[in-house]
């Protein structure tokens, strides 16, 4: 059986190549491919062939297709950019109300843009970023629903390095996000990365100055990023300066926020981090426990699959849980490329900041809606100017134009609007960056202000592909038309199905517009009534102030001196605001551990929040029993451990063993600890502790009428007991906002959203309005001869928006409240209750803001006088 060349190929090189070149050059291909086949053998000779053909397919090679090269001809595309820019001046209204819709979408769209080019070029300035992976932590408890943590246990990076050989160098650190360090005399909370000495082998940043690699190996060594270096360095090289915490800064770094998923401040060594130094006295057991010590990362030696990987990680699980054999928990180890954390599943503890891969498909779905929105404009007013731009269409053909020129025509249009749109968009795009950096919890680590070149091609790029998707159905719709029906007079029967479609796109874009507002009004509501909520706590004069616990008590009992002064309370975390963390607990004899909530207080808390107690008493300053620790308990916390309601009051409950026991005292109304956008009641432990085991600020309740004088009588006392103190109070109301703050951010960012789609839609409106009043003059004129009123004229070009309004409004109401009910409305605390008026709410703002642009645009030619609109044909 005689050997062909690959015929795939041939087919490829037939279809693109020169029908003038295509003999010979076949010809030279297959007497190179038997050549050969005789001397290399068959699968090299295809493989040889293949390559041949693809490097043959060069420009002079290559014929162009017949579209191409009527559309674009040089003189033709000449001709066909004038007729863009003189169609462009003549309609000077409509391609204001295209070019600018174009640009609210075109402006949002790069904001989006940005931050997906942004996520997906981060952690590649790393060597063989490929071969880089972490470590992740699935665990999984007796009767718990499994969750998986970014963290590993640090004897995991022992035990990887003995028993995977594929592993060509791993790295372990840990992270702590309230590192105080003392700079230039600042005090300042950092992030510090503490690292051992394979970090940079794994990880490479940009060496601003000194050597990163060798700057560890004093212990007493660290590396600052350049932001800290400018920001507390102006003027002076931080190289060889000492840090309050007794660290020898000696090299600086570029900043990791915009280049990897990484977060740092500064960087230490980890040999004095107790967290990944492992003692012989401590239990080989309980390291394993200890799965949010610190992070595990690694780089694989060439050729190793992830899948390869993971088999191996399975079988360290499996070892791992052996030894654990009988224990509570079971340990999943697998790994996670480097360039798919910043975009990916949420996991616990993580390390630097990233997005969920829902919010990638919500930035691409946004994208695309803005598109369709923005494009169905231009779509629109094309399809409402159809009957005058179809004579115009037909004498071009009658000319000699072919389908693929009338195509080129309007594709080249509607790139010429999509291009200075995106001018215009880019102007605004720039204006509002500061903006939005300021609005974003995570600074430019996911956002980039500064715009690289390929950014500007993205932008570039993205403006022409608006360009061909608006202009694509006029120009398909255009380029079908028959010359000679373009001058019948039945064309305006046929154009009917046109406008029906154009009927449905503007129904779409209301339908958008409806769903945003509602979901925005729905959210401020949801805002204002968490911050005004009645809580079951008192919260006004309430001010909390951070102090150094050496300082703590002296602060209190001065301060409880203070006139003006009701009470003063430690506490660890603030009412309104959240518990401190989390902790397991069990009935005194029990089996059944519960993970719950706690918060630490002193005696003192009922005087500053005078807390809603449902059953119980307040602390005592003494315990009549000093094995236990009186708690305060929520309802939910009894329902999980099966405590009976009537006979809670005096139960015991014990941590791990009976090392620690509380006995209960109280049961505390809901919401006191708990936040109330909490989709669900969560188990809640107020411990009064009587050793002081947890760092706490103070809590100051101060009479209303003297604030301001009593803040100062303070600020003095502090100074009088330490004078380096700092005092910054900060109102309870303020912290309780800043921690709904998330919620606040959502509602902005979808009013900004909202403002744009509304604009769009709005701005659409107003073009067919427009168009309306222009085409139905005479109309009007012979109504207004007949009698019609001007009322009854509005009233009739009213009817087409109201129903568009009403078909938008049934669409789009059920589709917010859904949505609000999977976002806004988890928690029934901050459910409205009569959730259809806050959606009716958004509905009429929207179709009054429409009417009222409708009734403006109609009301000047309902009132223009009939001979002036019938004097010409």
């Amino acid at each position: 059986m005689r050997t062909t060349p690959p015929k795939l190929y041939t087919r490829l090189f037939k279809a693109c190549c020169k029908p003038a070149l295509y003999q010979e050059l076949q010809g030279d291909l297959e007497e190179e491919f038997n050549f050969n086949l005789k001397t290399l053998g068959q699968k090299k000779a295809k493989a040889i062939y293949r390559n041949e053909v693809l490097k043959m397919l060069r420009p002079s090679v290559i014929r162009k297709p017949k579209i191409i090269v009527s559309m674009f001809n040089t003189s033709l595309f000449q001709i066909h950019l004038k007729l863009a820019f003189r169609n462009l001046w003549r309609n000077k209204v409509f391609s204001a109300i295209n070019i600018f819709g174009l640009a609210a979408a075109i402006t949002v769209s790069m904001f989006a843009l940005n931050i997906i080019y942004t996520g997906l070029s981060v952690d590649k300035q790393h060597p063989h970023t490929e071969r880089l992976y972490r470590v992740l932590t699935k665990v999984q408890k007796t009767n718990n629903t499994p969750y998986i943590l970014a963290s590993t246990p640090s004897v995991l990076g022992e035990k990887l390095r003995a028993d995977l050989p594929e592993i060509e160098v791993l790295t372990q650190f840990s992270s702590s996000s309230q590192f105080k360090e003392v700079i230039n005399g600042n005090s300042v909370s950092l992030v510090n990365l503490m690292v051992d000495d394979h970090f940079f082998e794994v990880f490479q940043f940009k060496a601003i100055d000194g050597d990163p690699h060798a700057a560890l190996q004093n212990k007493s060594s660290c590396i600052i990023t350049d932001d800290i270096a400018e920001r507390f360095f102006p003027n002076e090289n931080p190289i060889g300066k000492i840090l309050g915490s007794g660290l020898i800064v000696n090299a600086i770094i570029e900043s990791p926020k915009g280049l990897s998923h990484l977060n740092f401040d500064i960087i230490s060594s980890s040999s004095e981090n107790p967290n990944l130094v492992n003692t012989e006295s401590s239990n080989y057991l309980e390291k394993w426990n200890n799965y949010y010590q610190g992070y595990t990362y690694f780089r694989t030696i060439e050729g190793v699959s992830q899948e390869q990987l993971n088999n191996k990680l399975k079988q360290v699980s499996e070892e791992v849980n052996t030894i654990k054999k009988g224990t509570e928990s079971t340990f999943d180890y697998r790994s996670q490329k480097i360039g798919d954390i910043m975009f990916s599943d949420e996991v616990y503890n993580p390390i630097g900041s990233s997005l969920p891969k829902d919010i990638l498909y919500v930035l691409v779905t946004l994208i695309t809606i803005l598109l369709l929105l923005a494009s169905f404009n231009y779509t629109n007013l094309s399809i409402a100017r159809a009957i005058q731009r179809t004579k115009e269409i037909g004498i071009r053909k009658v000319a000699g134009s072919t389908k693929s020129q009338i195509i080129g025509q309007i594709l080249v249009e509607t790139i010429v609007f999509s291009v200075a749109a995106t001018l215009v968009g880019f102007l605004l795009y720039r204006f509002f960056v500061p903006e939005f950096v300021a609005l974003m919890d995570t600074g430019n680590l996911l956002f980039n202000p500064n715009t690289s070149l390929g950014l500007l091609l993205v932008f570039l790029g993205f403006s022409v592909l608006i360009g061909l998707v608006a202009g694509l159905f006029p120009a398909l719709y255009f380029a079908r038309i028959s010359p000679l029906n373009t001058f019948r007079s039945n064309i305006k029967s046929k154009t009917m199905s046109l406008m029906n479609i154009r009927k449905g796109l503007v129904v779409f874009q209301l339908t958008v517009s409806m769903f945003c507002i509602m979901v925005v009004t729905a959210g401020s509501d949801i805002y204002h009534s968490i911050v005004q909520n009645n809580w079951n706590f008192s919260k006004e004069g309430v001010v909390n102030v951070e102090v150094a616990p050496k300082n703590r008590q002296l602060l209190k009992s001065r301060y409880e001196r203070v006139s003006g002064v009701v009470g003063v309370s430690a506490v660890s975390s603030l009412p309104g605001v959240g518990t401190m963390g989390m902790t397991m607990v069990r009935r005194s004899n029990g089996t059944d551990s519960l993970m719950v909530n706690f918060s630490v207080v002193d005696s003192d808390f009922d005087k500053v929040f005078e807390p809603k107690l449902f059953a119980g008493n307040n602390f005592k300053r003494v315990s009549s029993d000093s094995t236990l620790t009186e708690v305060w308990v929520n309802r939910k916390l009894l329902a999980d451990l099966n405590i009976p309601l009537d006979s809670a009051l005096g139960q015991t409950l014990s941590f791990f063993k009976n090392i620690s026991r509380y006995q209960i005292i109280g049961i505390i109304e809901d919401n006191v600890f708990e936040r109330l956008d909490a989709p669900e009641m969560a188990a809640i432990m107020v411990t009064h502790e009587k050793i002081d085991l947890y760092k706490r600020s103070l809590a100051i309740k101060i009479e209303k009428q003297n604030i301001a004088s009593t803040l100062n009588q303070l600020e003095k006392a502090t100074k009088e007991v330490d004078a380096e103190q700092a005092f910054t109070p900060i109102f309870l109301n303020d912290s309780i906002e800043e921690s709904y703050n998330n919620i606040n951010q959502v509602v902005k960012a979808f009013k900004f959203l909202s403002v744009i789609i509304i604009s769009i839609s709005l701005l659409g409106q107003l073009g067919i309005a427009l168009y309306n009043a222009e085409t139905r003059t005479k109309e009007i004129g012979i109504r207004k001869v007949l009698g019609a009123r001007v009322k009854s004229i509005i009233l009739l070009l009213l009817k087409g928006t109201l129903t568009s309004l009403v078909i938008a409004a049934l669409i789009g109401a059920p589709l917010a409240y859904l949505f609000l009910q999977e976002t806004f409305w988890l928690s029934s605390l901050i459910k409205p209750q009569y959730e259809g008026l806050v959606l009716a709410q958004g509905v009429l703002l929207l179709g009054s803001l429409v009417v009222f642009i409708v009734i403006i645009q109609t009301w000047r030619v309902a009132r223009a006088n009939p001979s002036e609109s019938l004097r010409s044909e």
